[in-house]
């Protein structure tokens, strides 16, 4: 009998922490995302965006807001203006990021445009685009990245080996 009930609370046990794993990986995904060892191009944050809310107390000094519907899937867009001047505008949204002077820039196409890579693991694809515009985008990923590193609340259990692995298995 004794037996039995050893095997029985093991089995809820185990169950328990089987289910609590997905859980943990994604309600903890911009922690394990900003932590992950990454190339100097690459900003695992990005395709995070799609699916996962992004609080912004996490990003101070950027607005976040989910551009997807009510009941759909969450899509994340992180914008600041003023950076360099008094209109100018940054936005990360989806697989893109952009810089232009105003947002009437914006609209008419004058905007510079940084895309990352299909397989959107966060890796940068910059071609076409000016050294100066290159070099504020790049700052201010890093400086998102960074905000949200610092920010993110560390999680109760880490399990940070088991997002690279899924991280490098999902996002390929």
């Amino acid at each position: 009998m004794r037996k039995v009930i050893i095997i029985i609370i093991s089995v809820v046990v185990g169950l328990f922490i089987l289910i609590r794993i997905p859980i943990n990986l994604r309600s903890n995904a911009y922690y394990y995302a900003t932590h992950m060892p990454h190339k100097s191009n690459q900003y695992p944050f990005v395709p995070i965006l799609s699916g996962h809310y992004l609080p912004e107390e996490d990003v101070p000094g950027y607005h976040t807001k989910n551009t997807g519907s009510t009941r759909g899937p969450i899509l994340m867009k992180i914008t600041r203006e003023g950076i360099k001047k008094r209109h100018d505008i940054l936005q990360i949204k989806g697989g893109s990021a952009f810089y232009a002077l105003s947002t009437s820039e914006r609209m008419v196409g004058n905007s510079y445009d940084l895309y990352f890579f299909k397989h959107n693991n966060g890796t940068v694809d910059s071609k076409n685009m000016p050294n100066y515009s290159r070099k504020l985008i790049y700052d201010e990923l890093n400086n998102i990245q960074n905000e949200i590193k610092q920010n993110t609340p560390k999680p109760k259990v880490n399990l940070q080996w088991i997002w690279n692995i899924w991280f490098r298995i999902h996002y390929r």
